[in-house]
């Protein structure tokens, strides 16, 4: 499956009922899946044969409690090599995007006070405009945000908090009979790569960077 079909996947079943399909969690379960397979595939037979796996629905204990991570790649003896965070957001974007920000923060703070050295990423989702009421989305100030949340670097990476190594954003045009992604929206604005589409390339080339020795990507 490519990110085409994904989405094509989402909006089938957003459209059949679309309250059940975001309560339910069906809807960015797909999503869900589409990265974890992106990632299994990306295994090494090394990783394999250490029973190194990739996890959906993962509970974590962070620093004050347990967390439920969305997907992690887990060695069986030395934990989450790999962490991520996936949400969407269909409706009432304006209203709510500040607090899920805290919100993704706050959990990405809590898990890397206990594994410093794990690769952390978030994808986020968000329609070209508001189903329910066809208004805009701002999405040039979200994509700023999101930045400035991602790119945690340098030889001191373990004492830095509160920031993604990668981020991905995904402004999605469910309009069309085949939705597409719209990266050219936000494009101008960015300095730094937040593409859905190279977003597992550049979570296994972090992780590479990191872990010399360690052989669990292809």
């Amino acid at each position: 499956m490519d990110i085409n079909q994904c989405l094509a996947d989402m909006k089938t079943e957003y459209d059949a009922n679309p309250t059940k399909a975001v309560r339910s969690q069906s809807f960015i379960r797909i999503l869900h899946d589409f990265l974890a397979g992106e990632l299994q595939e990306r295994l090494s037979p090394s990783a394999i044969r250490q029973g190194i796996s990739v996890e959906e629905e993962v509970e974590l204990l962070g620093s004050h409690k347990p967390k439920k991570t969305d997907i992690a790649i887990l060695h069986p003896t030395n934990g989450p090599l790999l962490i991520l965070g996936v949400r969407s957001q269909m409706s009432s974007v304006s209203k709510n995007a500040l607090t899920y920000y805290q919100d993704i923060i706050g959990e990405c703070i809590s898990l890397q006070d206990r594994f410093p050295m794990a690769v952390y990423g978030y994808a986020y989702l968000h329609p070209l405009r508001d189903p329910k009421t066809t208004a805009s989305v701002d999405h040039k100030r979200y994509a700023l945000m999101y930045q400035a949340i991602s790119g945690r670097s340098g030889h001191n990476f373990k004492d830095v908090k509160g920031v993604y190594d990668q981020f991905a954003y995904l402004v999605a045009d469910f309009s069309a009979t085949s939705p597409k992604l719209r990266d050219d929206l936000i494009a101008p604005v960015l300095h730094s790569d937040i593409s859905i589409t190279t977003f597992t390339d550049r979570l296994v080339e972090t992780f590479k960077a990191r872990n010399l020795w360690l052989d669990i990507f292809k």
